[in-house]
């Protein structure tokens, strides 16, 4: 009891294992912690056995008030987002404003108990009397049962996928306790994530005194090789907090084992490698460097030593996506709190092209664009801009005296990204037919004091009432506070006729049940319902498109859904930039694919 018992370590594996002698449990974004309780007292300790009980002094009081004499539990301490999904950096800024009540313990090993050595017994027998001795905890308490799955892998793994999870543990049933990476734990990781040693760093071209990329390295038969750089994921305050920390231990020349290009060299300032960085990542170049790395924290409790290349997440690497258009301050945040620069943006178009092409290419756009990011001022535009990129095509309206700006190629995407567009809301035309709208969107706005559930509910009648006239409907988060249903059709009614046809649905559905819903814009109508605008589909009316960002705090993702996947989110704002590339490596299927297979027409009036 009083020795530190080196923990279990999951292996990284391509794919989770299959067969009855498995379970699964939810891999957490966290610190994995070992608590002991003696005497009365309990110790929360590390991964290496540092003693961090002043750090987690509410966890200490929690495993202490357990009605157990001993025990020593193994465990990952998180904090949950608003959708229940674990985020590494919101437990750190906890720690940081020491905002205990946020943090709790997800236990899912038992090795001692009054006195017993339980390591020899089977993992799911330790784990059935661990849930009974929390079953018995006081209540409020911090810490949690981690559950697991006796079912397929593959499955849950897709489904955590989808959710912007971040992977899932695979363990062996029927096996003892057994320190050290042995194989009785897999680790399944939705995305390419791991730590890297920071081995340099790249000023800010846009802030001073503030990092624009970390120079990344790992080890590899004891030689430091060069990783490539990440130059998004860190908020204002950490830019400026890493760039301090990091001039403390600069060094004159790199530590890296080997020769470095020009490119690898450009504008970098080395420092001793022993600082360690988790990294989310879209896999390797073919010359071994990370492809749109991501900063999520500073780990302080893995030594730099130990860093190493660890296995790709499953699923082929993604397709290297080439555009001709350079970014200017790449570096520059775009969403200062989310931590998301004008490289980030980039990155993410180019890995969502394919979905989002569909939807907002040969169409006219309204775009949100924020210069000096979203806390400097946005505005909307839909017309041409001092020095437009050739790649942004102009759309010519005969009700317009000015074109509208449009794009047909992945250029056009990235030179919007160049302009800082945080947001795109295309027509509900296409450029070649614009008299004729070839989609149907509601867009279900709640009110005050409206649940998540019940604009579930209003977006499965709004499709019920579609189905009953025939059309097929699809459904997306609005990447704010909304849901909107789109039926796409072919574009042969008019604009009239199409907005007339959406507005008998949004008003029958409020006469139907006025408690829950209007469709009337007025704000005073609006409280306590859910307001069904069918507004966005008159001529030049816009809504914003699938896959595209919000310029919102969060970074919010507007994001296609399939219908059985609504009950598993917990809000409209659940996948932002810094989830959604979990989701996108885990659908097997756009959700929305079928669409452009659906020919279907507007009914009849």
């Amino acid at each position: 009891m009083s020795a530190f018992v080196e923990p279990c370590l999951a292996m990284a594996s391509r794919a989770p294992p299959s067969g009855a002698n498995f379970v699964h449990e939810v891999k957490f974004d966290g610190y994995r912690l070992q608590a002991v309780l003696q005497n009365g007292e309990a110790v929360i300790r590390t991964r290496k056995g540092l003693d961090w009980s002043a750090r987690f002094p509410s966890l200490a009081r929690a495993i202490a008030a357990l009605p157990v004499e001993s025990g020593v539990f193994d465990g990952e301490a998180v904090v949950e987002d608003q959708n229940g999904i674990a985020n590494f950096t919101a437990l750190q800024d906890a720690l940081k404003s020491n905002r205990q009540e946020r943090i709790v313990f997800y236990l899912f090993d038992l090795l001692y108990l009054n006195g017993h050595d339980l390591k020899p017994l089977a993992l799911t027998l330790r784990k059935k009397i661990l849930e009974q001795v929390l079953n018995a905890a006081p209540t409020p308490s911090p810490l949690r049962y981690s559950a697991h799955f006796e079912t397929s892998g593959k499955e849950l793994l897709q489904h955590l996928c989808r959710l912007g999870a971040e992977g899932l543990v695979s363990k062996h049933a029927d096996r003892p306790y057994r320190s050290g990476r042995n194989g009785d734990w897999l680790k399944i990781k939705c995305a390419d994530r791991q730590e890297f040693i920071v081995v340099g760093y790249v000023p800010s071209t846009s802030t001073s005194k503030a990092i624009g990329s970390l120079v990344l390295g790992y080890y590899e038969n004891g030689k430091l090789q060069h990783a490539g750089r990440a130059g998004t994921g860190f908020n204002l305050q950490t830019a400026k907090a890493l760039f301090t920390a990091l001039e403390k231990i600069k060094t004159g020349k790199p530590a890296i084992d080997g020769p470095l290009s020009a490119e690898a060299k450009r504008n970098v300032r080395w420092v001793e490698p022993s600082l360690v960085a988790e990294i989310e990542f879209r896999g390797w170049t073919a010359n071994n460097m990370v492809r749109q790395a991501a900063f999520k924290a500073l780990r302080d409790d893995k030594p730099a030593e130990e860093i190493t290349r660890e296995l790709a997440a499953p699923g082929e690497d993604p397709e290297e996506m080439r555009t001709s258009v350079k970014l200017t301050h790449p570096d520059r945040l775009l969403w200062p709190d989310a931590g998301f620069t004008k490289q980030g943006l980039a990155d993410y178009y180019k890995e969502v092209w394919p979905l989002i092409a569909p939807h907002i290419t040969g169409r006219p756009l309204a775009l949100v664009r924020c210069p000096a990011g979203i806390d400097e001022g946005c505005f909307f535009q839909k017309h041409k801009w001092e020095g437009l990129d050739r790649h942004i095509m102009l759309i010519e309206d005969p009700e317009d005296e000015e074109p509208i700006v449009g794009i047909e190629t992945l250029d056009g995407l990235i030179a919007l990204a160049q302009a800082s567009v945080l947001e795109i809301h295309p027509w509900g035309s296409k450029a070649a037919a614009l008299e004729t709208p070839d989609r149907l969107i509601f867009d279900l706005d709640p009110g005050e004091d409206v649940g998540f559930p019940d604009l579930i509910h209003a977006a499965r009648e709004v499709r019920a009432r579609l189905e009953d006239d025939g059309l097929t409907s699809f459904v997306k988060t609005s990447g704010g506070k909304g849901l909107h249903v789109v039926a796409p059709i072919e574009p042969r009614a008019s604009w009239d006729a199409a907005k007339d046809y959406c507005r008998k649905i949004a008003e029958s559905m409020a006469t139907d049940n006025k408690a829950k819903f209007t469709a009337t814009i007025a704000k005073r109508e609006r409280k306590g319902k859910i307001f069904v605008d069918y507004l966005r589909n008159g001529r030049g009316a816009t809504a914003v498109a699938p896959y595209s960002t919000r310029a919102r705090s969060e970074a919010g993702i507007s994001a296609p859904l399939g219908w059985d996947e609504l009950d598993s989110i917990a809000s409209a704002a659940h996948f932002t930039l810094a989830n959604i590339g979990r989701r996108l490596q885990g659908l097997q299927i756009d959700p929305w694919q079928e669409m452009a297979k659906c020919k279907q027409s507007l009914p009849a009036s």
